[in-house]
């Protein structure tokens, strides 16, 4: 039996009420999208790979509270703090991130920019040479001390931000080895601490809780502590 005319038109009816129903599917709001999950935003926002783990492994190591008008658990907020911060400033230099040190996150670039620029030198330059920025060797932690400071050590950093009343007086020794490793080419050091190097200082600054991390120290600025400013406090000789 022939379709005729009147079977073509049924088709097309068919294809058209098909195409109808694809359209009133396609024209259905999408459902809300997954929001990044924190690696997602360590990734994007600090260049972190890989992820460092939560909650953050820090270095083992003695946290006096060297001034009686701190508590202990303030002490302990502002060392572990610190601890962070000197471990995410490590991760940061094996993945290469010149990123993470424009953040807000172990400085305020705000008001002391340029307090990380070697590492963010070295870090473009290995990348411009098709290299790498290595930690060959990274100094060892060995004390931390959260100490008050002064009205006046805390008024004579300058910049915009005062630094909190407690500080960290920190002493690591060597070795600590920077070097830009380029394929072909011999190694070369960009940042070096002896073996027998041994250095202390006292380190201003404010705790930040920035997007996907724990709360850190943001440094705001340091002594040596040998300073004769900052020597007694310290509880060192002058040098």
């Amino acid at each position: 039996m022939r379709s005729g005319p009147t079977g073509r038109r049924g088709r097309h009816l068919v294809i058209g009420a098909a195409a109808l129903a694809l359209l009133a599917c396609s024209s259905t709001p999408a459902g809300p999208s997954r929001p990044p999950g924190r690696c997602e935003v360590l990734q994007a926002t600090y260049g972190l790979t890989p992820c460092p783990p939560a909650p953050l492994p820090v270095e083992t190591v003695a946290v006096k509270n060297g001034d009686g008008a701190i508590t202990d658990q303030r002490a302990t907020q502002v060392a572990q703090a610190y601890l962070r911060s000197r471990a995410l400033y490590y991760r940061a230099l094996d993945a290469n991130s010149d990123r993470f040190f424009r953040s807000r996150v172990i400085y305020l670039p705000d008001n002391s920019p340029l307090m990380f620029d070697q590492e963010i030198k070295h870090i473009v330059d290995a990348r411009a040479r098709k290299g790498r920025l290595v930690v060959q060797a990274h100094s060892t932690l060995r004390s931390v001390t959260v100490l008050g400071l002064t009205p006046e050590l805390r008024s004579a950093l300058g910049g915009r931000v005062t630094p909190l009343a407690e500080a960290v007086m920190v002493n690591y020794v060597g070795p600590d080895e920077q070097v830009i490793r380029v394929p072909g080419q011999p190694d070369r050091s960009v940042a070096s601490l002896g073996p027998s190097d041994s250095v202390t200082q006292l380190i201003a600054g404010v705790l930040v809780t920035a997007p996907g991390l724990e709360e850190t120290w943001a440094e705001v600025g340091q002594w040596d502590c040998h300073d004769p400013d900052v020597s007694l406090l310290c509880g060192v000789d002058a040098g």
